[in-house]
């Protein structure tokens, strides 16, 4: 990582030695010591937790001189799960607001035998409850799946009606980001960008939020994830979606057979009050921060293998060692 410059701080409550290296890269990053190595990061509402092998939590929290402080806590604060006819580890996605009240998939089924996300099981349906509390479900035909654990609710074009981002596949064709939204009563398919084309090939949304000074929510996924991933984004106008800036190679926000797909986080990481996009290379041994002008990268000692979590404006993950990492752009 060219020239560093080592420092330790030490987390007071626990007692722990946090080691840090300056990198020419103009981000520091730091190895956390635990108890025992991390198994996963959670991200809850506005909390970042730590699991460890052990079964110990931790909450996770920004520190002025030690970085990244750990406090044992119980994880709380994840959507609920979804109902029992639901996707199995589905959960439940909620807005405050807006028609589309919460969202969630139904139906399960093991038509497609892709079993990127693991188990082999994917949806087949759409639910949507509405701010009356009126359920509304749009099921899928034969030839496609919902290859997704949770949906996403967001106000995409500004109407005060809420939006549903799911990513849909074809048993045929490969993945595709679909918009859905409920119109004169009914849930309906809005759009969906252009099927990947061919079977067995998926993407996996990284965020949404108004990223490089937008000025309205962006919507951003990794295609082929698995294959040297292309980081595409689009926005949502006049009911359609629109390609957003550039497609960009090179990256990865899942590995296969993983459940988890939250290898990415959002946040003003350079500072100009611009919404920024952090997610790991395509080898998963750097993070990576998309701004609108440029892209940084700093390297890991190891592969991301967890969540990222923005604590305070400091990326945390876990490598495949299970060691706990901040790296502060």
């Amino acid at each position: 990582m060219g020239d560093q410059v080592k420092r330790t701080a030490v987390a007071a409550a626990l007692g722990w030695i946090v080691a840090a290296t300056s990198s020419v890269h103009a981000a520091e990053q730091y190895a956390i010591d635990t108890p025992a190595p991390v198994s996963m990061l959670l991200n809850a509402g506005d909390s970042s937790f730590a699991v460890l092998r052990d079964g110990a939590t931790y909450r996770l929290a920004r520190c002025e001189i030690r970085i990244v402080c750990l406090a044992s806590a119980r994880v709380s604060g994840l959507p609920p799960k979804a109902p029992g006819d639901g996707l199995p580890d589905g959960r439940i996605a909620s807005a405050s607001s807006g028609d589309v009240r919460q969202a969630w998939y139904g139906r399960p089924t093991t038509r497609y035998d892709h079993a990127v996300l693991g188990d082999g099981i994917e949806a087949g349906s759409l639910v949507a409850r509405d701010a009356a509390g009126q359920l509304h479900e749009l099921v899928l035909p034969e030839s496609h799946v919902f290859e997704d654990i949770t949906p996403r609710i967001a106000d995409l074009d500004g109407d005060g009606r809420n939006e549903i981002v799911a990513i849909r596949s074809s048993l045929a064709r490969g993945g595709a980001v679909a918009v859905y939204g409920l119109r004169d009563g009914e849930l309906k398919l809005l759009d969906a960008s252009a099927e990947i084309g061919r079977s067995r090939r998926w993407l996996n949304v990284a965020g949404i939020a108004g990223y490089h000074g937008a000025g309205r929510p962006v919507v951003a996924w990794v295609e082929t994830p698995h294959i040297g991933g292309t980081l595409k984004m689009a926005t949502f106008e006049n009911g359609r979606l629109k390609r957003f800036g550039k497609n960009r190679t090179g990256f990865s926000n899942h590995f296969i057979g993983s459940r988890e797909q939250q290898l990415s986080a959002t946040g003003d990481f350079t500072g100009d009050g611009r919404l920024d996009l952090a997610l790991p290379s395509a080898d998963r041994r750097s993070i990576v921060f998309v701004s609108r002008g440029a892209i940084a990268r700093t390297r890991l000692p190891g592969r991301v293998a967890t969540a990222l979590s923005n604590v305070g404006g400091a990326i945390v993950t876990a490598d495949d060692n299970g060691t706990l990492l901040a790296v502060i752009p």
